[in-house]
């Protein structure tokens, strides 16, 4: 179930491979055989970074603003720095299983990577159905909105999703073990004896199973009870919601659509992951005296293409969330312009000092017939030039904040 990898995590093998007997590396299979794979984790995935990482640092800012500090920008703001996190991590990830540039066979880092890894990874869903729950209370229950969707109680929530999202992880480090004699970092031999009923085995599938299945199809259920509700409000009762919290009925659609697109990006992964052992791998000796894939192993290997294609998609929840409040929400958006504003302001003036002319810019100017005149300016040498008047008279250049944005 897990969205960026495979059940094998961190390594293609999850036992100590025996390299004297093989023709070739079982860890470039993939390579060798599937390239097609290799070439999306590697030239799509760093796309979702460049679109994820400035993302997730303009939401965690934003969303940590005063005036967005209600219950629900908590929540949103806890999930920007989780996201931040797993992307930060997941380059790190890839690196080592794609790039080969080796970053976790260290020993510690062996251990401790996984841990932070997995926590991050299962606090976004668990977020998502945080912030859910909230306003399906605040829509479906709103007497007791006071009590349950309160900034404390938010606080409070995301304290303890994280501590038992980490106190659940902290068996990775005992799953993971770096073998000093190979210099590599695998699993266990012991975690993972008897195959597919081993207690790695059975622990992964139990919780990726409840984390990537089970909390989506509960967010998509609460959003349904949240639309159904919505829909039996009275024309009347609409606009009297309205007139009361507009802001929390638009933040509302705002929290609806990136909850389902976390929905629509997390359960194709959860059924893709579930299908492994309907297309398992052939006899590794084929590839190896043959050097040719017999019918199992391509059905192996288009399989893992499309499993590739399927997790990259479910990898975008991570990055795009910032892009959703964009569309979805007007309050996000006057903040992002507002955090903007000094920036675009200050290139502006700082454009036009470094040019004798420059640009024209209109600004309100004195008295006319109709009470107002437009005045045209000419930016130059960092003064304001005034068309219709004496050039000899500078002023200031405008204020970035009187410059539209």
């Amino acid at each position: 179930m897990n969205e960026t990898t495979s059940l094998n995590n961190f390594s293609l093998s999850t036992s100590t491979p025996n390299t004297t007997e093989m023709q070739i590396d079982p860890s470039n299979v993939y390579q060798i055989f599937c390239p097609e794979a290799t070439m999306v984790d590697k030239y799509v995935t760093p796309y979702i970074y460049v679109i994820g990482f400035p993302g997730n640092i303009f939401s965690l800012i934003i969303w940590l603003q005063r005036r967005m500090r209600n219950s629900s920008g908590y929540y949103l703001a806890a999930l920007a720095l989780t996201d931040l996190i797993f992307l930060s991590l997941q380059v790190i990830y890839e690196l080592n299983e794609k790039w080969n540039i080796k970053c976790l066979d260290e020993p510690f880092i062996c251990e401790f990577y996984p841990i932070i890894f997995m926590t991050s990874q299962y606090l976004s869903p668990l977020f998502v159905l945080a912030f859910t729950v909230e306003r399906y209370i605040s829509i479906c229950h709103p007497f007791k909105r006071e009590t349950y969707c309160t900034t404390k109680r938010a606080m409070y929530v995301i304290i303890c999703l994280s501590t038992g999202s980490l106190l659940i992880n902290c068996i990775q480090g005992y799953f993971w073990k770096y073998y000093d004699n190979l210099g590599k970092c695998y699993l266990r031999d012991e975690v993972i004896e008897n195959g597919t009923q081993s207690f790695w085995t059975i622990w992964t599938w139990c919780v990726e199973a409840l984390l990537f299945f089970i909390v989506p199809l509960a967010i998509l259920l609460f959003n349904i009870l949240v639309i159904i509700e919505a829909k039996k409000l009275s024309r009347y009762e609409q606009t009297r919601l309205q007139s009361r919290s507009q802001r929390n009925s638009a933040t509302t659609v705002m929290l609806l659509a990136v909850s389902f697109y976390q929905i629509f990006t997390t359960l194709p992964v959860t059924v893709v992951v579930t299908l492994y052992y309907s297309f398992p791998p052939g006899e590794f000796d084929v590839l190896q005296t043959t050097g040719v894939a017999d019918a199992t192993w391509k059905r192996h290997f288009d399989y893992i293409v499309v499993k590739t294609i399927i997790e990259e998609i479910g990898l975008t929840h991570y990055a795009c969330n910032f892009y959703i409040y964009l569309i979805t929400g007007k309050v996000f958006r006057q903040e992002f312009k507002k955090l903007m504003r000094p920036l675009i302001g200050g290139l502006k003036v700082k454009f036009a000092s470094n040019n004798s002319v420059t640009e024209y810019t209109t600004v309100k100017g004195g008295n006319s017939v109709n009470g107002k005149r437009d005045t045209t300016v000419r930016m130059s040498n960092g003064h304001a030039l005034p068309q219709n008047g004496d050039a000899s008279e500078l002023e200031p250049v405008l204020k970035s904040d009187e410059t539209p944005l």
